[in-house]
């Protein structure tokens, strides 16, 4: 069956409640004072099957000035309006206001309903028919199906029914494998059922069961049970007017403009890019800083309007501008809003989300942010992968804030990635950066690489944690970056060390006659060899020079560092290694006084020796005792090699 949402539309007293209940039997209006005053203040809900395979979900909007905003909180995400003008009274102000308010939220197909005919005669209906055409004129509504009725008597409803079917089957149906978005409406309690939160669906399914977030706020919960149409449901669809019972949430914890989605999908932000469009006869100009009452869904905030490069929107004019909201919207592209005057209460404008995601102006060029207004959907992709910075976006993330279905989403990544436009560097989340981000990335690392070789010429690299510690981002993106950078040649990962790929160290003859001396020293040391402090006074040379030269005499496998200040030469290591290993197989352990007599040496040497040999994993300790790794057997220690 095909479902669609109707929104009314019109002046207040028109009939728009009247005309719902003679076609669906439902009475919209459920408060008290709406009863009393005969007027409607909130919003109300019916539903119709206009046929057989078309059924209505139907929004009753309020028509007094006092209640625009209501109407507005209505209209958006509807399928087609209703601009219901009472033949009696003609055009009125909110008919003329809500019409605008309706283009503005993009509203496509629609009709012109003419109530009350029994009050008037012909000549009277055909007057205020002419007024409604001239209206509609250049907006959705011209050339729309114009009918006449009467909720009293009955006169052309079942016209208006064969009328409503036929456009609703027109109505493209909303696609069920779009991310679930429900904006609230209404929430209320029910003895024995807890909380309830009715909106209409205007993308996604839910189901019975299902995990949601409430945004913002961040409010985790579950489906309890669902309906529509006062039908219990375990799946509903897009396009249908919901009521979600949740687990766990009190009612205090939800209003009026929360959005209901599955969690990561979608997120909150205070800055938007948008088109705007200044209604032409407002009698208000929107101007730069303006403050003014965003409405985006059942959403209002308050907001101001930023323009790149001009003062004043001209009525009737369309332009790029910025919202700054002081409370967090959930937006995707795409979609609409309307912006009111704060005071007095006048429509001003409208238009639709560019960039759900912006970054203030002063951050970028004037020239990039409206040229954003003509991107298409890859340039809209790299525009919210850019304003998510260095911390990237995940694809779950992309669905929500782009609006596009995933496997258009996956051929826009997968063309971007391939230009590396976009990096993914964390394929556990999907999680994408821009790829000016990491050239930005690219540069800082290979300049810091230069400047650490050119403060020490004679170390192989630079140790990966002190170039990580200068790089922003978290480590994921570095290791990422880093991996571009080996894979283009610009730099060699050496596990430990990071070194640009043009970086070799070249010794001087002095350099190189040193170096010599150094691994003279400690191997003729033997089991006793020089500490630091006494070859940096044998030598007279100062630490960092020593220091440098013993690396490479390390990286040659000369000698090995057992501590920071203690080096041995590796034909001593291996020597020892072999002794040890054949007194341990023999005896079993070792204690630190044995080890003295396979050395020959001191516990100041014997003691870090045995801890090198413990880090190693050729050794481990046992009480007072080593053993050899594997239950006294060589096992992945036990190698003499």
């Amino acid at each position: 069956m095909k479902r669609v949402i109707l929104g009314t539309a019109g002046h207040i007293d028109h009939g728009k409640t009247e005309l719902i209940r003679a076609l669906t039997g439902i009475d919209t209006d459920r408060l008290k004072e709406e009863k009393e005053r005969g007027i409607s203040i909130e919003l109300g809900f019916a539903y119709l099957d206009a046929a057989e395979d078309v059924r209505l979900g139907i929004i009753d909007v309020p028509g007094h000035e006092k209640f625009v905003r209501q109407m507005v909180a209505g209209s958006a995400g509807i399928d087609m309006a209703a601009l219901v003008i009472a033949l009696d009274e003609g055009v009125m102000p909110q008919t003329s206001e809500h019409l605008d308010i309706l283009t503005l939220l993009g509203v496509k197909l629609g009709l012109v309903v003419l109530t009350k005919a029994d009050l008037v005669d012909d000549e009277l209906a055909l007057l205020a028919e002419e007024d409604a055409i001239d209206l509609v004129k250049g907006t959705f509504l011209e050339g729309a199906p114009i009918v006449r009725v009467s909720a009293k008597t009955g006169e052309g409803l079942d016209n208006l029914r064969s009328v409503l079917a036929e456009l609703a089957r027109k109505i493209e149906s909303r696609p069920v494998h779009g991310l679930l978005r429900l904006p609230v409406d209404r929430v209320f309690t029910l003895r024995g059922h807890g909380t309830i939160v009715t909106g209409t669906l205007i993308s996604g399914t839910m189901s019975v069961g299902d995990d949601v977030i409430i945004l913002p706020g961040e409010i985790r919960s579950s489906v309890r049970s669902l309906q529509s149409h006062n039908r219990q449901e375990e799946r509903v669809m897009p396009g249908e007017r919901v009521a979600v019972n949740l687990r766990g949430v009190e009612k205090s914890e939800v209003h009026r403009g929360n959005i209901v989605a599955h969690p990561g999908e979608f997120q909150p932000s205070h800055i938007i890019d948008v088109s705007l469009h200044a209604l032409a006869r407002s009698p208000i100009q929107l101007r730069n800083r303006q403050k003014v009452s965003l409405h985006h869904y059942t959403t209002e905030a308050e907001a101001v309007v930023i323009l790149p490069d001009q003062e004043v929107v001209e009525p009737g004019r369309s332009c790029m501008a910025q919202l700054r909201t002081t409370a967090p919207i959930v937006p995707s592209v795409g979609d609409r809003f309307v912006l009111r005057s704060l005071s007095p209460s006048v429509t001003l404008g409208g238009g639709e989300i560019v960039n759900p995601r912006g970054i203030k102006l002063k951050a970028r060029t004037r020239k990039t942010f409206v040229e954003l207004g003509h991107a298409d959907q890859p340039g809209i992709v790299m525009a919210l992968v850019r304003s998510c910075g260095l911390d990237g976006c995940r694809r779950k993330e992309l669905l929500g804030l782009s609006g596009m279905a995933a496997t258009r989403l996956d051929k826009v990544l997968h063309q971007l990635q391939s230009t590396r436009t976009l990096v993914c560097f964390d394929p556990a989340e999907d999680r994408l950066i821009h790829g000016d981000f990491v050239q930005m990335l690219k540069k800082r690392m290979l300049a810091r690489l230069a400047a650490f070789h050119a403060e020490h010429p004679l170390r192989e690299g630079m140790p990966k944690q002190e170039l990580r510690s200068n790089v922003p981002g978290n480590d994921k993106l570095f290791r990422k970056v880093l991996e571009i950078l080996v894979s283009e040649g610009a730099a060699v990962d050496q596990g430990e060390t990071v070194r640009s790929s043009s970086h070799q160290v070249r010794l001087k003859e002095e350099e190189k006659g040193l170096k010599e001396k150094l691994a003279n020293m400690i191997i003729q040391g033997g089991c006793a060899p020089p500490t630091l402090k006494e070859i940096i006074k044998e030598t007279g040379k100062d630490q960092k020079e020593i220091k440098n030269l013993l690396g490479i005499l390390e990286k040659e496998k000369q000698v090995a560092r057992v501590k920071e200040d203690l080096y041995f030469s590796t034909a001593f290591i291996a020597e020892t290694k072999r002794k040890l290993a054949e007194f341990i197989k023999r005896e079993g352990a070792v204690t630190p006084s044995q080890f003295g007599e396979i050395t020959g040496s001191s516990r100041k040497y014997n003691i870090p020796l045995l801890e090198y040999f413990d880090q190693e994993r050729f050794t481990i300790r046992v009480g007072d005792q080593r053993v050899l790794r594997g239950s006294g057997t060589s096992g992945d220690g036990g190698s003499v090699a």
